[in-house]
């Protein structure tokens, strides 16, 4: 599928999302009323809370990337900035691939390898996340909607670690079985696999460490406790009154919800799983239809303004970066 239709399509989604999200909040006017009645000095202290969380990232990247090249945190936590501004901005979930190209032209790593970095940093914020909405839904009844995510988010994030786990704790043993099949591929294909999947299997050095391993949980959990922050500081400006697992349940909820395509910004499918969460705690549907429109232009605003100013200093175009980061797997077989 082309980017433009992948645009289109992910736009279709987001305002099905958007309009159903709607529906919860019921009156749009009552909503509106809200937004002129929230204190938003308190978005100053949320913000500090939610770029802790993103520094938490950087170094978490830092040990992730320590098997393969030591970087300081301050190189990557403008290259992480950019992958965000680019998820913010760009189809098809590009951030990804754009931070490991970036880092590749300035670090000189191959692509495959950093890909194989951030599948395990999503993967190990997948189980931060599902760690969250387990502790939560020990004392709150989850919706049949919520549930149902949790599960199958569930089953794909610790089925695909545990592989990811055996593969990685043996990077050699892998190389050989592909080596082995590696004959029975089309001529074109022949070395470029192996090459390939040796390159991702780099990435996943941090797996054969169980300190390292501890530790991008551990920082993984921080991270998402800073945002969780970020969600509840913000809601005190609303006057919601909920208590602060309501918003760490949110942001957990929130973000599994990010896995559906979507258009950029994750636009409809967090606002209404957002709301969603929220209403399991009894929240008032146009305040928090209110407080959710709030939060997500606070998530995605300022760290996009940064991540274009970061782009600006290392002198390259939005749509260089967009170009590039597109071939930048093709580059990587050839």
């Amino acid at each position: 599928m082309s980017q433009r239709w992948r645009l289109i399509a992910g736009t279709v989604i987001s305002l099905f999302f958007l309009a159903w999200a709607a529906h919860l909040v019921g009156s749009l006017g009552a909503m509106v009323q809200s937004l002129g009645q929230a204190n938003y000095l308190f978005l100053l202290p949320a913000l500090v809370a939610y770029f802790v969380g993103v520094w938490l990232r950087a170094i978490r990247w830092h040990f992730l990337l320590e098997p393969v090249k030591t970087i300081s945190v301050r190189r990557l936590f403008p290259v992480v900035v950019i992958g965000y501004m680019a998820n913010d901005v760009l189809p098809a979930r590009l951030g990804e691939v754009v931070r490991a190209y970036v880092l590749g032209e300035q670090e000189t790593i191959p692509a495959t390898t950093t890909i194989g970095t951030i599948v395990v940093e999503r993967l190990f914020d997948g189980l931060a996340m599902l760690i969250f909405v387990g502790v939560v839904g020990l004392g709150v009844p989850l919706s049949a909607q919520i549930a149902e995510i949790f599960r199958v988010a569930a089953v794909l994030f610790v089925g695909v670690l545990i592989i990811l786990f055996v593969v990685g704790s043996s990077r050699s043993r892998a190389v050989a079985v592909l080596q082995r099949l590696d004959h029975s591929l089309p001529a074109s294909l022949q070395g470029r696999v192996i090459r390939i999947a040796d390159r991702f299997l780099h990435g996943l050095g941090s797996l054969q460490s169980g300190r390292l391993a501890m530790l991008v949980l551990l920082l993984s959990l921080g991270a998402w406790l800073c945002e969780s922050t970020m969600y509840f500081i913000i809601a005190l400006g609303f006057g919601l009154g909920l208590g602060f697992p309501a918003y760490v349940l949110t942001a957990a909820v929130a973000n599994l919800g990010a896995m559906v395509p979507a258009a950029p910004g994750y636009v409809g499918t967090f606002d209404l799983l957002a709301v969603a969460s929220l209403r399991l705690f009894a929240a008032n549907p146009a305040e928090a239809g209110g407080y959710v429109l709030v939060l997500h232009a606070a998530l995605l605003i300022p760290v996009t303004l940064l991540g274009f100013f970061y782009l600006w200093r290392a002198n390259i175009s939005l749509r260089t970066l967009g170009q590039r980061a597109t071939v930048a797997s093709t580059e990587e077989v050839s």
